[in-house]
Formats: structure tokens, C-alpha cells, sequence
């Protein structure tokens, strides 16, 4: 039923609650385990102060650690960093890649950029082509 499986990422106890349920949806259907991170960039302000160069060193080097965890613990993976926007790289990937399902966290946005803009789950649930699952903390 499932061939390929997202898990977005951004390296929370949440997104790794939602990894722990792609392990076994990817182990029951044996699909491959897509993860990805966005380094998040946003339009609306000024970036020019933000070390973009170092934030997507430092996030391609743990989604390099949790792929090879996942490797050695027998899974097929792949990963891949963007910058941007979270939703829309996600939705973007997972459409490009023809995406089965999409796990991930219920969590992408607190405070008032959350109040302004929604969360990323809520948008990727609204947008995405495939199936989304939304693991929540309780």
C-alpha cells in the first residue's frame, strides 16, 4: 500500500515521536523512509543576518546522523535538507517524489508566527497530494 514515506523532521522529541511511527509504518509496508528538514527562510523578513550556510551545515549534519541510525538499523533511507519554507517544501518534495504518506509532528510553529500563519502540519494536512498522519504528544 505504501511504498514511500516522509518524515519531516526538525529534530524535536515531537518529530522524533513522529520517526518512531514512520519506522513502523515503513518496517509493516517495507517502504522507504524519506526524511527531510527545511532550514526555514522567510519571505517576509530580511534573512541577510541569519547564517544560512551554517544553519544547513548544521542540519544536514544531524539529518545525516539519524539517517545512518536508521540505516544501520536496517531501513531504507534517503534525506535531504532544504531552505524555505517548511509546508511548501514539504508539500513540494512529497509531490515530486510521489509520496505515499507523510508522518509528522503535530508541532512546526509556536508563539505569534503560529497565531499568524497556522502550523505546518495543519497546512501540509490541507495541502499535501497523499496522506498525512499527525502524531501528536499525548
Amino acid at each position: 500500500m505504501f511504498k514511500t514515506i516522509l518524515c519531516p523532521t526538525d529534530f524535536s522529541g515531537l518529530s522524533h515521536k513522529a520517526l518512531d511511527t514512520a519506522h513502523d509504518m515503513s518496517k509493516r509496508y517495507g517502504a522507504k523512509l524519506m526524511l527531510i528538514s527545511v532550514v526555514e527562510l522567510d519571505p517576509m523578513m530580511d534573512n541577510s543576518a541569519v547564517p544560512v550556510a551554517e544553519l544547513e551545515a548544521e542540519t544536514e549534519r544531524k539529518i545525516a546522523q539519524l539517517a545512518k541510525k536508521e540505516v544501520d538499523a536496517g531501513y531504507q533511507v534517503e534525506w535531504v535538507v532544504y531552505q524555505g519554507m517548511p509546508e511548501e517544501s514539504i508539500i513540494e518534495h512529497a509531490a515530486k517524489h510521489n509520496v505515499d504518506l507523510i508522518i509528522m509532528g503535530s508541532h512546526g510553529r509556536r508563539g505569534l508566527k503560529r497565531l499568524l500563519m497556522g502550523s505546518v502540519a495543519e497546512s501540509v494536512v490541507r495541502r499535501a497530494q497523499c496522506p498525512v498522519m499527525v502524531v501528536k504528544e499525548k
